[in-house]
């Protein structure tokens, strides 16, 4: 029952999400970028140096710039925020494909070398089977071991850990604000 009303909410809430999105916010985007719209802002500077004694004037036209700083840095705080989080689902669905592709790559590799074994000890035995038939004494050559594609990796085989894709993106996003910080 609480799965079902907290999944209900937040069904509603995404929904909210999505309508806004859609149909309210690209207005003021569309408004606030507008050119002409930066430049009549950009002019009001002048009139409230202007007539810096016409106390209503001032305050209107600095109630105006206040509301509009504060329109611009919330849509572009917002589409921040949505931007890298698409970007973080972006990158942790190309890490999982790159996880499938190497699965697939590795195995592949197996069924190659298998099959490079088998045909080896087809070969071997015919070898042996042509030396039975001329009377000369055969020594099979040694097997050889496919090498471990985990340790070929330049970061070994911590690289192929379950959380590691997850954990150098936190490495990565953590450096990346810091540098922002700094």
């Amino acid at each position: 029952m609480l799965y079902t009303r907290a999944t209900r909410r937040l069904t509603m809430y995404q929904k909210i999400n999505d309508f806004l999105d859609r149909y309210v916010l690209p207005l003021p985007v569309r408004f606030l970028t507008f050119r002409f719209v930066i430049l009549a802002t950009m002019a009001l500077l002048i009139p409230l140096l202007v007539y810096a004694n016409n106390t209503v004037l001032v305050l209107g036209i600095n109630s105006y710039l206040n509301t509009m700083s504060v329109a611009v840095s919330s849509i572009v705080l917002l589409y921040t925020t949505i931007a890298e989080a698409n970007q973080k689902k972006i990158a942790l669905m190309q890490e999982k494909r790159a996880r499938e592709d190497h699965a697939h790559v590795t195995e592949m590799n197996k069924v190659m070398h298998q099959m490079l074994t088998r045909q080896s000890e087809e070969i071997e035995t015919l070898k042996a089977m042509l030396c039975q038939m001329q009377g000369v004494p055969y020594e099979r050559g040694e097997k050889t071991t496919p090498p471990d594609l985990h340790a070929l990796h330049p970061r070994g085989a911590s690289r192929f850990e379950a959380q590691e894709g997850e954990d150098r993106l936190h490495d990565q996003t953590t450096h990346f604000i810091t540098l922002d910080e700094g």
